[in-house]
């Protein structure tokens, strides 16, 4: 039987070129889903397997739509870009033959040195393929079929995406037993524009800081429902888990025995050149 084939759904204006942070080097082995977030074309510009034009207001809003839309479409796994995100097809198709090769439910490319970022761990790190993690962040996340599915429902939490990312998929994954997350750092992509969901109010009322809080809350619910799934790693790690401003002063001595670790490393791999 035909594996199906994955998506890359990537974002558009209305109004610039679409895709034109895409540098079209290879065929694609998935299809793309231009997602007009201005509502206001009502046919795509350029051949595409999929289409949507709904007026949005961020990453979450647009992922629920796109949800509502592919929720009967086989799929072997999706990936949610912005229109600011520079890779090549190459690359995407590099990601996916990774993903399927390390058999991961969820993951992302890492993030270039001059990129715009707000966390460091998904920041490139140089001898890399792959790196374990607990969650990868909303600006470019990928999903297995499995994972887009079950967390589908819950887009709607978070118009901002803000959330979904660090609490509400690693919810989802340890629900139904799909837990392989990571960092692909054998793929890098580079964020163009400074990040823009800080501090904006939502049609819901909330901030987007607000809404991190409020889908915290959805996923300490989801845990306190089925306890067998969640261990204390996992509420230490993700769960209990602020993510506002900063990274708390006891996350940060945490760093220090890693740190003297890599620093070993680096003397050592020195050592022999």
């Amino acid at each position: 039987m035909r594996t199906p084939k994955s998506i890359v759904a990537i974002t558009w204006d209305g109004k610039s070129s679409p895709m034109d942070h895409i540098h079209f080097d290879v065929e694609p082995v998935f299809d793309w889903l231009l997602y007009d977030y201005s509502g206001a074309v009502a046919e795509s510009p350029m051949s595409v397997a999929h289409y949507l034009s709904i007026k949005s207001e961020c990453k979450g809003d647009v992922m629920q739509n796109i949800y509502a839309s592919l929720v009967s479409t086989p799929l072997t796994y999706i990936g949610f870009l912005d229109d600011d995100q520079i890779i090549s097809v190459s690359d995407l198709n590099k990601l996916f033959f990774i993903a399927s090769l390390e058999k991961l439910d969820v993951f992302q490319p890492s993030l270039n040195h001059d990129s715009y970022y707000h966390l460091r761990q998904f920041i490139h790190k140089p001898g890399y393929l792959v790196q374990d993690t607990w969650w990868v962040e909303i600006m470019s996340p990928f999903y297995s079929e499995a994972v887009f599915q079950a967390a589908g429902p819950h887009f709607k939490h978070s118009i901002s995406g803000t959330g979904l990312d660090v609490y509400l998929i690693p919810t989802i994954q340890r629900l139904i037993g799909k837990t392989k997350t990571a960092v692909v750092h054998g793929v890098q992509l580079k964020h163009a524009r400074p990040i823009r969901t800080d501090n904006r109010m939502f049609s819901n009322g909330k901030t987007n800081l607000e809404e991190i809080r409020y889908v915290q809350g959805v996923c300490r619910q989801m845990a306190a429902e089925n306890p067998a799934h969640f261990d204390s790693d996992f509420h230490f790690h993700v769960l209990d888990r602020r993510y506002v401003h900063g990274v708390p002063l006891a996350y940060k001595i945490q760093r220090i025995p890693r740190m003297i670790r890599n620093l070993y490393k680096l003397i050592v791999d020195a050592s022999y050149r």
